[in-house]
C-alpha cells in the first residue's frame, strides 16, 4: 500500500485527475457487467419464461375442454336404430366435419374420405363414433397435407353387429 501511496504524490494534479477519472469509469464498467448487465438479462429470461407458461396454460386448457367433450361423449350412446350412414353424418356434422366422399359397402360398413380435415376434430370424430355410436374403425389412412394441422383421411367404419 505504501508503494500505492508514494506513486500517487509522485503524480502532478493532471495525472492524478486523469488517473481518478479513468478509475470511476472503469468502475462502472465493471458494475455495469457484471451486475446491471445480469441484472437485466435476468428480468427478460424471467419475461420470457411468464410468456411461455402463459402458452403453455392456454394449451393446457384447450385440452381440457377437449377431454371435457370426450367424457362427455362417451357417457352418451345413442340407438343402434340408426343406419351406420346416419350415424356417421350426425357424428361428422356435429364436429363440423366436411366427409368428401362416402360410400357403403353393405348394411355395416362405410369407407369416408376427408380431405383437408383438422386433425385434432378428426380425432374426436372418431371417438365420438366409436364411444357414442358404436361405430369402429375398421382401417385408417392419414395422410399430411399443406396445411399446418390438416390431415387427408380415408378410413373404413362399420358397426359389426
Amino acid at each position: 500500500m505504501n508503494g500505492l501511496q508514494q506513486w500517487w504524490q509522485s503524480l502532478v494534479k493532471r495525472e492524478r485527475i486523469v488517473v481518478a477519472a479513468l478509475t470511476v469509469i472503469v468502475a462502472l464498467l465493471v458494475f455495469q457487467s457484471l451486475i446491471w448487465q445480469p441484472l437485466y438479462q435476468g428480468r427478460d429470461n424471467a419475461r420470457n419464461s411468464v410468456d411461455k407458461q402463459a402458452q403453455l396454460l392456454s394449451w393446457i386448457q384447450k385440452q381440457a375442454l377437449v377431454v371435457k367433450q370426450l367424457q362427455a361423449s362417451s357417457t352418451q350412446v345413442t340407438s343402434s336404430s340408426q343406419s351406420i350412414s346416419q350415424r356417421i353424418n350426425t357424428a361428422a356434422k356435429s364436429r363440423k366435419i366436411e366427409i368428401n366422399r362416402f360410400q357403403t359397402s353393405g348394411d355395416n360398413s362405410v369407407q369416408v374420405w376427408l380431405d383437408n380435415a383438422d386433425f385434432s376434430q378428426s380425432l374426436l370424430w372418431l371417438e365420438v363414433l366409436q364411444k357414442r355410436h358404436r361405430v369402429i374403425v375398421e382401417s385408417i389412412s392419414v395422410s399430411e397435407t399443406n396445411k399446418a394441422g390438416l390431415v387427408g383421411i380415408r378410413a373404413t367404419l362399420s358397426t359389426n353387429l
